[in-house]
């Protein structure tokens, strides 16, 4: 009987220890299986921002494969007048702005909207102030 006893606690042992491997495994590979969703959305996100001018366009909204993505650019750098090839001043003003952006997966049906995380880089925003005189284009 004493015998029977300890083996079942061995056994109770044993099984415990195997469960919480068996968690922590399900839960990493869940964890894995997130990440693995978000990257192609944030790659999609810098590309996408890094077309944005952000001296024309200060914040905005887009949606992609099931995910909300909003960003806010703020001047970083004061803007400065650019030069041209030749070392001389320019057509335009440039300035460093930094863009924050959020993403967040949209909320399904009965669901709320879950934040996935918040990123930043940083974008060179351009102004057209000196551009070329008219009779360059008159020709």
């Amino acid at each position: 009987m004493l015998e029977a006893a300890v083996s079942l606690a061995v056994l109770a042992t044993v099984g415990m220890a195997l469960y919480s491997l068996y968690n922590t495994n399900l839960l990493a590979l869940l964890r894995v299986q997130d990440s693995s969703r978000q990257v192609p959305v944030v790659r999609h996100a810098m590309e996408y921002l890094s077309t944005v001018n952000p001296a024309k366009q200060q914040d905005g909204d887009f949606e992609f494969n099931g995910f909300d993505v909003r960003w806010q650019a703020t001047l970083v750098e004061p803007k400065r007048k650019g030069q041209n090839a030749f070392g001389l001043v320019g057509y335009y003003d440039i300035g460093l702005y930094e863009v924050r952006f959020e993403i967040s997966e949209q909320a399904r049906p009965g669901g709320r909207v879950r934040p996935v995380g918040n990123w930043s880089l940083r974008l060179v925003g351009y102004q057209d102030v000196r551009g070329p005189p008219p009779e360059v284009f008159a020709r």
